[in-house]
């Protein structure tokens, strides 16, 4: 009993949770975005969910340039720009746990990304959207990384089971192998992407080697027992994985590994107004989505490996 109340006290940090998601698994479904990530994916979509604590983000379309935060300020970190806007210093903003400047906002203008929940909390949360599931629905833990919040997300999992919850995970399976044979026990399906099989290209554009990612993919397509769906995806980043040799190489990996399906996205810039809100600067403002010709050729070559293959969302789950 002891130990019961102990695990449903534990926490884990969420920075969103979107109901009626179609494209995060079969039917309809509830992602749960958690953060944290071992990962630093320059063209990453969530940057605020790669922060391991509550963050501010600051929106210049609601701001009103009031002063009302620079005012309330204890740490003198917000000063007044050329055109009156205020400017954060994020090196004391970032941290900061008693935001004045949000509490002081009354246009909703600087707000919080990152909630903690309980596993009782959020099974409530998840149970509110259960009636429009349906028969194929259920819930998605996706990020940041969810599985790096470990205290959390196991006994989380097992509780969706306990629910009767169907379970999928987005993942960057960038985890220690121990614990993610153990987390998968209770998810019915994966999403894991694979950006690159070359090792030190995967470290330039991601900050990690992918030895480990490749590892864990294959004990999962490993485990008989496990009786789970897995596709994996690749982000098409142009000048980064898009070359028909590596998109080659990633097939042949899925198909030897004994997996018969990958989903190939293409590059967006859906999270370049997260960037402004965070202070930081947007590298890929000026790439353009891979054309429909260019996503119809990665195809081919998958196909011709012997793999289903389908793009962006347009997807049978």
């Amino acid at each position: 009993m002891l130990m019961e109340n102990k695990e449903k006290e534990v926490k884990g940090l969420i920075f969103s949770i979107q109901s009626y998601s179609v494209h995060d698994g079969p039917g309809t479904r509830t992602t749960v975005f958690l953060n944290g990530c071992p990962l630093m994916c320059k063209w990453c979509c969530n940057p605020e969910g790669l922060f391991r604590y509550p963050v501010m983000l600051h929106s210049h379309a609601k701001c009103k340039k009031c002063g009302a935060c620079i005012q309330v300020c204890p740490y003198h970190a917000i000063s007044i720009g050329e055109d009156h806007e205020p400017i954060f210093d994020r090196s004391i903003c970032d941290t900061c746990t008693t935001i004045e400047c949000v509490e002081a906002c009354l246009h909703e203008g600087n707000s919080i990304s990152g909630k903690y929940y309980t596993i009782d909390e959020l099974i409530h949360r998840l149970d509110r959207d259960r009636p429009y599931w349906g028969d194929h629905g259920g819930v998605t833990f996706s990020g940041g990384e969810p599985l790096l919040q470990k205290d959390f997300i196991l006994p989380m999992l097992m509780a969706c089971k306990e629910h009767y919850m169907h379970v999928c995970i987005e993942t960057t399976a960038c985890v220690n192998s121990a614990h993610w044979l153990e987390v998968i026990r209770y998810v019915d399906w994966i999403f894991t992407d694979i950006k690159h099989m070359n090792p030190e290209k995967h470290k330039q554009m991601v900050g990690v080697e992918n030895q480990q990612i490749l590892k864990n993919i294959e004990l999962l397509a490993m485990q008989q027992e496990w009786q789970g769906i897995v596709v994996p995806r690749i982000p098409v980043i142009p000048d980064f994985n898009d070359d028909d040799e590596n998109i080659i190489r990633t097939a042949e990996f899925v198909r030897d590994i004994g997996l018969e399906v990958i989903n190939i996205l293409p590059f967006h810039r859906w999270g370049e107004s997260k960037y402004r809100q965070l202070g930081k600067k947007y590298l890929f403002d000026e790439q353009e989505s891979p054309a429909e010709e260019r996503m119809e050729h990665l195809r081919s070559l998958i196909e011709n490996k012997g793999l289903l293959c389908y793009i962006g969302y347009k997807t049978p789950f």
